[in-house]
């Protein structure tokens, strides 16, 4: 549509054009249309904010040994609790109380994600603990602390069982002494081949109430043999190997009880023999 000059026309020419009552209804129409444009711009937004004072409604969590989603996020004490209500501080404290837990990390995404990254303690070996009189094993890590049942023991990890009579009952979150963390620590580095032939391994204190390392020695019960065997706490692979082969030289010679293998060479014990 073109003016009397040629030119094309504006919609405000075009509006200007129109009798006073249709120009009237079609200003009203664009005010309510810019009205309700804004109106659901701040309805998204409030909506949008409103979301961080709801619960939480995406929670991310790595999951940890023996233990089940929902445990963790009630320890984690974040139920029903909002995005503004979280504090992750107190969070991460809740989370390192659970004896399994070695560290963690706590984010929170702006308006209602929360990101739970753990990391768990990982199993050198097994200690036998009683509850009602029933033995329980539970793992130990190269920390020396036990921190959880061993209930569903992978059938691939044969891990040793450690046995200390100064470690009566052992619970979730008791910690070995430092002596025996140095042992379980020198244990993580042992290949896993080798201590998959270890079935127990028995601390034998020298000295009652000393906790030096050179005061303990160790009684090794290798799985396919009945005959123990004495060695030193300064465990190592190529120690392992000796003792293992020194067993099997000896594991159809029925009268032999115990091998002394604390020295260079071993001394094989017969049944009813001196120590």
């Amino acid at each position: 549509m073109v003016d009397d000059n040629g030119n094309g026309l504006t919609l405000k020419l075009l509006i200007d054009r129109l009798p006073v009552q249709k120009r009237k209804m079609i200003f009203a129409l664009l005010a309510s249309a810019a009205f309700l444009f804004v109106v659901a711009c701040l309805a998204g937004g409030v909506a949008y904010v409103g979301k961080s004072f709801l619960p939480i409604s995406r929670i991310d969590v790595t999951e940890i040994l023996n233990m089940e989603r929902a445990d963790i996020l009630a320890r984690a004490g974040i139920e029903n609790q909002t995005y503004w209500m979280i504090n992750k501080t107190r969070v991460k404290t809740n989370l390192l109380a659970i004896a399994a837990i070695k560290g963690a990390v706590v984010e929170k995404r702006f308006p209602d994600t929360l990101l739970i990254t753990l990391d768990a303690r990982k199993p050198a070996a097994m200690v036998l603990s009683f509850a009602g009189g029933v033995g329980v094993l539970q793992y130990v890590d190269e920390t020396g602390k036990v921190f959880e049942k061993g209930k569903n023991v992978p059938p691939n990890m044969r891990l040793p069982i450690i046995t200390d009579s100064n470690m009566q009952n052992p619970y979730a979150g008791a910690q070995f002494h430092s002596s025996v963390t140095d042992l379980l620590k020198t244990m993580s580095g042992i290949s896993p081949a080798l201590l998959s032939h270890i079935s127990e391994i028995e601390i034998n204190w020298k000295i009652t109430g000393e906790y030096r390392l050179d005061l303990f020695d160790l009684i090794v019960y290798p799985r396919s043999s009945s005959i123990r065997v004495r060695m030193n706490a300064e465990l190592d692979d190529a120690y392992i190997s000796r003792m293992l082969l020194a067993v099997k030289t000896v594991e159809r010679d029925y009268n032999t009880d115990e091998i002394d293998y604390r020295a260079d060479d071993p001394v094989f014990i017969p049944k009813g023999g001196s120590r």
